[in-house]
């Protein structure tokens, strides 16, 4: 018997965040898209922090969409209860798959430990 856990799981994980469709906003310009959110609360700061990964955006919005690190981006996940939660980030940086990266500026769009969402 092996005393290694399986590859998928990590037991320092957070289990605070968000897998699954969100339309973005850019703008005037709007696509869905998959997005993989986490973060955490620090207490330093007094809030909770999360960043995330917008898949395939580039290549849904039109090409004259601003993507550029800076820009503003508004995410409106669906909830459970049929209410949505709404978010805003800002693009940091494309990964090495295309994928853009954000940080929240706002709170997260998914329920927390120390906040519930609207």
């Amino acid at each position: 018997m092996s005393d290694s856990m399986p590859p998928h799981h990590d037991e320092d994980e957070d289990p605070e965040g968000y897998r699954g469709p969100a339309d973005v906003a850019v703008g005037a310009q709007h696509a869905t898209v998959d997005v993989e959110l986490s973060g955490h609360f620090d207490p330093i700061v007094g809030r909770h922090l999360w960043r995330g990964r917008l898949r395939r955006l580039g290549a849904t919005l039109t090409p004259e969409t601003p993507l550029s690190a800076g820009t503003e981006v508004t995410l409106r996940i669906p909830l459970s209860d049929g209410n949505t939660a709404t978010a805003t980030g800002r693009i940091t940086e494309v990964d090495l798959w295309g994928s853009h990266m954000i940080d929240g500026t706002s709170p997260p769009p998914y329920r927390t430990q120390t906040r519930e969402t609207d």
